[in-house]
């Protein structure tokens, strides 16, 4: 199923030609009319098909000038239909859950400078889904990020910059080593990536190549005893928040002071 704002020829005849036995079916849908109207256009889906088991997040735009609407079609956009297709996937809601993909941007790992707007919403995407996607053990639903690099696409004629007048990422991408990757190379990549079913996982999509990113985790949130804390898989039946993480945090000179030492030795003491 396509949502899109209009039916798109050309590409279903690429689809088929791929695929002659593909049976791609169309509905009209605007990501930027909100939460009430994604509710019921993935409710007719379900009503139709049955059941949601995979649903991948491709809208985006890079036209800074029209601050709402840059952020309503990437980031809110985004954030509504995964948020819908995750009530029906979850698996502690009755579902049977699923597989959700959202397309980001290299502008996620590194923020674009003569686009900060476009880097912002697409920087939320990748934090939104790494965050969703540490509930896996409860709902059984797959979250991943793609961050493509500077791809041939129609994006170029209509990017536009928020502090820039004129803008030649084009021109400044072509000066790269390599020129840059067709649709059908990250296509392909992207297939890939989600081929692996790796929850949390980052991919970059850059020069034809697939590349697995770490993204690493500078603060641990003390949730105590929240929700995310519910499975003993997530957190090895230890607490977010617990000295047991062997999480301990050091003085200048590397070893942990003495207000975290004593901390420790209690915590010992209790135990024995």
């Amino acid at each position: 199923m396509i949502l899109n704002k209009t039916w798109n020829e050309s590409a279903y005849n690429e689809i088929y030609l791929v695929d002659t036995n593909s049976v791609c079916q169309f509905m009209a849908f605007d990501v930027t009319a909100g939460l009430a109207e994604t509710r019921s256009i993935f409710a007719k889906i379900v009503e139709k098909l049955g059941h949601i088991d995979v649903l991948i997040n491709g809208v985006g735009i890079c036209e800074e000038r029209d601050f709402d609407l840059i952020i309503s079609t990437n980031l809110m956009g985004t954030i509504n239909t995964t948020l819908v297709a995750y009530d029906h996937m979850d698996k502690s809601k009755g579902g049977r859950g699923g597989v959700i993909v959202s397309i980001a941007s290299v502008a996620a790992l590194t923020p674009f400078v003569i686009l900060p707007i476009y880097s912002a919403t697409k920087g939320g995407i990748l934090t939104f889904t790494r965050a969703l996607a540490a509930l896996k053990p409860k709902t059984g639903i797959t979250l991943s990020t793609i961050c493509p690099g500077p791809t041939e696409t129609s994006q170029w004629t209509r990017m536009n910059s928020s502090i820039c007048k004129e803008i030649d990422f084009k021109g400044y991408a072509r000066g790269r080593k390599h020129t840059l990757q067709s649709p059908a190379e990250c296509a392909i990549n992207i297939v890939k990536a989600i081929k692996t079913n790796e929850n949390g996982a980052t991919w970059m999509c850059d020069l034809g190549q697939l590349k697995l990113v770490e993204i690493k985790n500078f603060w641990t949130p003390p949730c105590g005893k929240g929700q995310c804390c519910e499975t003993a898989e997530q957190r090895n039946n230890t607490p977010c928040g617990s000295v047991e993480r062997q999480e301990t945090k050091q003085n200048q000179d590397g070893k942990p002071n003495q207000d975290q030492e004593e901390g420790l030795q209690n915590k010992t003491t209790e135990k024995g």
